[in-house]
This record gives C-alpha cells, structure tokens and sequence, in this order.
C-alpha cells in the first residue's frame, strides 16, 4: 500500500467565487493537521461587500488581498471593478474598490515592488493598471491598453479577451495572455509615468484557435514559460529569447479520445519538478515531469477531481485542493511530490461556485 507522508505546514486558503454583492463571495480556510497528521480544512472567516470576486491575489507580506470585480458595470459605467482588503486573523476589512474600465476583469496582479494594480479585463479585451497606495488600497488608473483583432473560433474568440497578466523573467515587463487573438501581448513598465508600453517584438504568437489563457515560469530557468491553452486543451513550452520567442513543446492535456473539454488552471510544483493543469469536462488534472535540464515536459499521469468543472486548485506541499464551479465543492487530493502521482483522499467540503485558490504558508 502507497505510504503517504502529510503536509509540514498549515496555510491559510483564499477562495474567490461568483457572489452577490450582499453575499459571501470570499472565504478563508484553514489548512491544518488533525489527529494522526492528517490534513482538515476548516473555514476560518467569509467576506461579503463586493460582487462577484472570482479572482485573487495577496500581497507579498501577507497584509493586504486583491480581488477582481467580474461585472460589466462598475457604479452605472461599463467595466468591472478591483477592490482591496485589509487581512486579519479572522476577517478581511474592505478598503476601497475601483472601476477597470474594461468588463468583466478576471485575473490581477499587485506590484508591490513598483505601487502598482494590473488587472485583465476578460470581456473587453484589454489591461487596467492602478497605482497602489501605501496602505494597501487600490489608488487612481494610471493607464488602460486596449488589445484588437479576433481569432478564428467564432463563438469564443470574436475579439480580444485578456485572460491573465504575469511578469516577464526579468520583471521588468508584464505578458499579457490573450485568448480571443492567440497572442500574448509584451508591455515594458514604465515607473517613473506609470504606463505599459507596447513592445511587439517581445509578443508571442500561438497557433490560430488554441486560445493561450494562463503561464507559468520555469523555476530555474526562468526563459522558459509553461503556457496552458484552454480552446485546444494543451500545454506549450515556450523559450522567451531576448531576439525571439519560440515553442519548444505542445502536449496535449487529454486522453487521445477525449473531446469537449476547456484547460483553466495551470501551477508548478513547490519545488518546481512537476506541472499541473485542470481539465474542465474531463474533470481531471494532468501532472507533467518537468526535465531538470531542458524543462521539457512528460506525463506523470491525470486524475480526476471528484467534482465538475475544476477552474482553480492549489498545491499546498503535499496537497492539491480543486476549486469544483459546477458542482460547487472544494475536493482535497493527495500529490505525491516525489513522483507526481495523485491520490483521491475522499473529502470535499461545500463552498459555491469557487473559482480561485491562494494556499499562503502560515508562519
């Protein structure tokens, strides 16, 4: 029988989801050890005060958490919103929100480093950037980049739809992944004017309809970008050359007979030798040995999520938790770090629509 060793550390887990306004869309969960060692996952607090808070993000020294508004209005104008929440023990205190001035933002990104706020703006296809005030909340928007041009699936690639925003290896740019145009866009940042200027020579081009949604970064090396392709449900490695940009890899997410699937979520490992990505429809996640000289990727395996619809999960140590939108669960999965192999624990709590998971290391 596999011996399964348990997680060393605690971590507080962040929940977004689709809500009201007046409902709970933000939950936190404790992720402890239980009698034996065994892992249990408790809800500690759940915020209200902002609608549809589907997307999250917490600041590096654990203060502060950023959401996304996923609407298309924001105070009777078009666009969505970002809000920002002041962490404690056991509750969050809203700070202020703002307008995107782009519908339905549903991915974003604090730099602290700079005081600065990028969101991607789904719907409208473009990239808000904010600046950050010294206490956390969200300042005035600096800057509004609106991407063009469409893609050849009809139905879900009519025009831009910006998905995710994530720094280049150097930090001193953000890539922009653009499903509705297969393409993600080069920004350089510039602090001294707080703008994002294009650089299209740093844009990296995908096969027409595969639809790139979200990246990672090798851990090591950090030229080499995993990015998760949720139209044609695969997985490129892409080297990101200072001349060039060019696909090393495509491996598809799926078993060769499966069809009517979207990929969502795509995160490495703690130590950075497995890569793992959700299948909705197939309900699965696929985990890749990632090759520690030239960051290649083999399939480990796939196993399925015991809920539908998996949009998020997050890899705390030992264990995966899957942010199930459809059928409204949070399920708890044993990763094997040394092998990448994943075990069905048999438990799930219930939680609605969740669709974003940030585990933070409790100190």
């Amino acid at each position: 029988m596999e011996r399964i060793t348990f997680m060393k550390q605690n971590y507080i887990v962040y929940t977004g989801s689709y809500a009201a306004a007046e409902e709970a869309g933000i939950h936190g969960y404790r992720l402890t050890r239980g009698e034996g060692g065994e892992p249990r996952l408790t809800e500690a607090f759940a915020a209200a005060g902002v609608s549809n808070p589907s997307y999250l993000a917490v600041s590096s020294d654990g203060r502060f958490l950023y959401s996304v508004m996923e609407d298309m209005t924001y105070e009777g104008r078009s666009g969505g919103g970002v809000a920002a929440f002041r962490i404690h023990s056991d509750s969050l205190t809203l700070l202020n929100t703002r307008g995107t001035e782009g519908t339905l933002p549903c991915h974003l990104l604090p730099d602290e480093k700079r005081g600065f706020l990028y969101a991607a703006n789904y719907m409208s296809g473009s990239v808000s950037m904010f600046r950050l005030n010294a206490d956390g909340s969200v300042g005035e928007l600096c800057d509004l980049k609106q991407h063009y041009g469409h893609g050849p699936n009809e139905e879900r690639q009519e025009g831009p739809h910006v998905h995710y925003v994530g720094y280049s290896a150097d930090e001193a740019g953000l890539w922009c992944a653009d499903l509705g145009i297969d393409r993600i866009r080069y920004y350089r940042i510039d602090e001294e004017n707080g703008k994002l200027v294009p650089d299209e020579k740093h844009d990296m081009i995908f096969p027409e309809g595969t639809g790139p949604r979200h990246f990672v970064l090798n851990r090591e090396r950090r030229e080499l970008m995993y990015v998760v392709s949720e139209l044609s449900s695969e997985l490129f490695v892409m080297e990101c050359g200072a001349e060039e940009n060019r696909i090393l890899q495509r491996v598809s997410t799926l078993p060769e007979s499966m069809e009517n699937n979207t990929c969502a979520a795509v995160h490495l490992s703690e130590d950075g030798r497995y890569l793992c990505a959700s299948n909705r429809g197939h309900d699965s996640i696929a985990v890749y040995a990632v090759d520690a000289g030239t960051g290649l990727l083999t399939l480990a395996g796939r196993a399925g999520t015991k809920g539908k619809t998996p949009r998020d999960f997050c890899l705390c140590g030992d264990i995966l938790l899957s942010a199930n939108q459809d059928s409204h669960t949070i399920t708890m999965l044993h990763f094997d770090e040394e092998n990448g192999t994943i075990t069905d624990m048999n438990r799930e709590i219930s939680c609605a629509s969740p669709v974003c998971l940030v585990g933070v290391p409790e100190p």
